[in-house]
């Protein structure tokens, strides 16, 4: 049935039983402030960088593999977010309770003068969401939890992100002609409207890093250090993503020249 221009305008009210009132709801209105953050406060960006891990029995009394190359990305971040105002803290190797501890210590602060809170995860992970700290693997939706109920500042307060880790064991293989451009973004809104969470890869896949850093977080860094100054966080992530997606590893820039074989930079790709 074709809407009228008086159904269109009037307030659609929702059922509901005796007990409670009317839902009213009126059709949205387009306000161009509503594109903008508030952005002239502090700005922080905290940094879980693991490189070692313990062998404890949360991990089988096995100890992971280390995380070779993720020293770069440790350093490459805070060197490119200091330039846009951040204050950037590295917290290397922590164990889960130091972790928790540390998101306490966050949440519970007073942020009347912040307007940005980032954060990064470099770690190892698996394909039930969990990431790993020093000593065992934790569900990131814990971490999440004390920003959700943390001080009420913190309310309508951007929080922002990155994590480099596995997802799972799979590789994405791709195809030839088919291109989704929502493979490497995920959007996560727990309670309130302000979170933005970007993974390095999808569900149930593996992400990649060499010695030079993660493919990830060093396109990251590469595209907010160009584009900063063009583009919104939105347009950006879409940079990132087409980067990260399209750009072989053979044809990324080497520190010390391209390697001798082929071979020897598949030999030099880790996941994470």
């Amino acid at each position: 049935m074709e809407e009228s221009r008086a159904d269109a305008t009037v307030t659609d009210k929702q059922e509901t039983n005796s007990s409670f009132p009317l839902v009213t709801r009126t059709r949205p209105s387009f306000n161009p402030n509503d594109l903008y953050y508030y952005g002239s406060g502090k700005k922080y960006l905290y940094i879980f960088n693991h490189y070692t891990f313990q062998t404890t029995k949360f991990f089988n009394d096995k100890q992971p593999s280390m995380r070779n190359g993720t020293s770069i990305d440790a350093i490459r971040l805070p060197q490119v977010f200091s330039e846009l105002g951040f204050e950037v803290e590295t917290l290397n190797d922590k164990t889960h309770r130091q972790i928790l501890d540390k998101f306490q210590a966050i949440s519970s602060k007073d942020h009347t003068e912040t307007c940005y809170l980032f954060f990064a995860f470099l770690s190892h992970g698996d394909n039930i969401g969990n990431i790993y700290a020093a000593d065992r693997p934790y569900q990131f939706k814990d971490v999440l939890t004390f920003l959700e109920h943390g001080h009420l500042t913190l309310i309508a307060k951007p929080k922002v992100f990155f994590v480099q880790a596995c997802r799972g064991g799979l590789t994405d293989v791709g195809r030839r002609i088919e291109m989704d451009s929502n493979h490497r973004v995920s959007y996560v809104v727990p309670t309130h409207a302000d979170f933005f969470i970007m993974y390095s890869t999808v569900q149930d896949h593996k992400s990649y890093r060499n010695k030079y850093g993660s493919f990830f977080i060093q396109d990251l860094c590469d595209i907010v250090e160009d584009y900063h100054e063009f583009y919104d966080l939105l347009h950006l992530v879409t940079l990132v993503q087409n980067r990260v997606a399209f750009l072989p590893h053979h044809a990324r820039p080497y520190q010390n020249g391209p390697p001798q074989q082929e071979a020897d930079a598949r030999d030099q790709i880790h996941t994470n």
